[in-house]
């Protein structure tokens, strides 16, 4: 009959402590359990393996080998247990994430090279699309995104900061034809629309725009914009990159609309260590975009 390991790490202990009292004590259990499980083993190598009088506790030689053995399972669950405490602390696996490339472009790099740097062990997928991702049906396993979280109920939300959504145009854009004073100011001007939206969100109002030119991508619209094209409507993330650079200068800014960024994720509370690694550099990256967030 096979030998029950937990009736092996019980000997194992037994022969360290040299007795069934602190063997008891060492592992935490009744002498009544250890007694029991001593008697099973013995039942099942057919052999006694302990010999007890009440002066003397003494191995047998069968139990003296199965101890030796026992101390290499013992050994061996140690570093099962360490190997699972590993796991549950350090990040891997693959972590699949999902965001609007009006959101994760300018964002993404800076946490997808830090996860890779720091966590060897895990391995990144990171998609940029305007479709909607579905988290509950496992699409991805964590998404950015902006306000709008129609299934909310349903999934975690960690807000990350604020971002604010404005107006920008070149600079020799602004010298040729002026800067906006307010936002019906915006119906003189030539606007970049992005899928045919003619309505730009302000702070206290939807403000209707017009323009010749019309793109499908907000990177089209930004790289316009900065070409002297006419103004952008775009997240502040998105154009901080080009502000710094001294392509792109905000305008109208007391109007702009500001909007929640989140993380996005359907693994219940505490999150995997992938998505709570994700999440912790999430918001400094958001932090660092955004100082004033």
């Amino acid at each position: 009959m096979p030998l029950d390991p937990q009736g092996m790490l019980l000997l194992a202990a037994l022969a360290e402590s040299g007795g069934v009292r602190r063997a008891a004590t060492k592992l935490g259990v009744p002498r009544s359990t250890i007694s029991r499980r001593l008697a099973q083993l013995e039942e099942d190598a057919g052999s006694p393996l302990v010999v007890r009088t009440a002066r003397r506790f003494a191995l047998t030689d069968l139990g003296h080998a199965l101890a030796a053995r026992a101390e290499s399972l013992v050994s061996l669950m140690g570093e099962s247990e360490d190997l699972v405490r590993r796991a549950k602390a350090e990040p891997s696996g693959t972590l699949r994430i999902a965001a609007a490339p009006v959101l994760g472009e300018d964002i993404l790099p800076e946490i997808v090279a830090e996860l890779a740097r720091r966590h060897p062990r895990l391995t990144v997928d990171a998609r940029l699309s305007v479709d909607y991702v579905d988290l509950r049906r496992g699409d991805a396993d964590v998404a950015l995104r902006a306000a709008g979280l129609e299934d909310a109920t349903d999934v975690f939300a960690v807000r990350l900061g604020t971002s604010t959504t404005g107006c920008y145009a070149s600079p020799e854009y602004l010298r040729v034809n002026g800067t906006p004073q307010t936002p019906a100011d915006l119906a003189t001007h030539a606007c970049i629309l992005v899928s045919a939206r003619t309505k730009w969100r302000m702070k206290d109002e939807l403000v209707p725009v017009n323009g010749r030119v019309r793109v499908d991508n907000f990177r089209l619209a930004r790289a316009l914009a900065a070409r002297g094209a006419g103004i952008v409507w775009v997240a502040q993330t998105f154009a901080k990159s080009l502000v710094d650079a001294g392509e792109l200068v905000p305008i109208l800014e007391r109007h702009w609309a500001k909007t929640p960024i989140f993380a996005v994720h359907a693994s219940g509370s505490p999150p995997p260590p992938k998505i709570r690694a994700f999440i912790e550099l999430a918001r400094k990256a958001v932090a660092r975009a955004l100082p004033t967030a």
